[in-house]
């Protein structure tokens, strides 16, 4: 029987990966053992070093979470992430500045946080008047340096949800969907006094923001505010 052991061996007796055990090794920390070839080899009685990564606790968490609820059926971002137990979403929008996609598609069942973490994606890049920089301080996002900060509070949104649409016909279907589009419409109304719009794109505004457009103007409705807001901000 061999009195010495593998790297491979070690690790498996004393549950610790073979990385660690090769570090071990290259520290001097583990008695007897010495390079053969490309390999170490250890001696079989050999004892496993002590952790010296962690002596004092330093590594353990002192600091208790807070005390606060999770933001169960929360889809306001602003809420959630100043008054909830809020899990950091904001990588999201790093990948999104990264990849330009034309379209994302998230398929996830109910209360899996989708309206949430769009209305963060909204929150971000949306151009109001509030300094909206406050609820992103202190998430990674901030940290990831001033390339992607340099997006926040710039840019126009149309924000849309369907999530409360729950009607049993056709006709009170259609009828929600035209009011939460009119309610869009009503976020943007800048846009009624904007230079760089038409006679014509106002009018068609007010039509809407009235409730006097017809189903074919409703279908062209979200396309109209996005060529109104970018004639405007452009």
């Amino acid at each position: 029987m061999s009195d010495t052991i593998t790297v491979k061996e070690a690790a498996k007796l004393w549950g610790i990966t073979e990385r660690r055990v090769t570090v071990l090794c290259k520290e001097g920390r583990i008695k007897g053992a010495y390079k053969k070839s490309r390999s170490w080899v250890i001696p079989i009685d050999a004892e496993k070093p002590a952790d010296s990564r962690i002596k004092t606790g330093a590594y353990r968490k002192t600091k208790t979470l807070p005390d606060l609820p999770l933001p169960v059926g929360i889809s306001d971002y602003r809420l959630a992430s100043s008054e909830y137990y809020y899990v950091d979403k904001t990588m999201m929008i790093r990948d999104f500045l990264d990849e330009r996609p034309m379209v994302s598609v998230f398929t996830r069942p109910r209360r899996f946080g989708k309206t949430l973490n769009m209305d963060m994606i909204r929150t971000f890049f949306e151009k109001t008047d509030e300094d909206t920089s406050i609820y992103f301080r202190d998430k990674k996002i901030w940290s990831c340096g001033k390339k992607y900060r340099d997006y926040q509070g710039k840019s126009p949104v149309i924000f849309i949800t369907f999530k409360d649409v729950k009607r049993d016909t056709w006709e009170d279907t259609y009828d929600q969907i035209s009011k939460i589009l009119t309610q869009e419409f009503e976020r943007h109304s800048e846009l009624l006094e904007s230079e760089q719009c038409s006679k014509y794109e106002k009018s068609f505004y007010k039509n809407v923001l009235e409730e006097k457009a017809g189903s074919t103007d409703m279908m062209m409705s979200l396309q109209r505010l996005s060529q109104m807001l970018d004639e405007h901000f452009s």
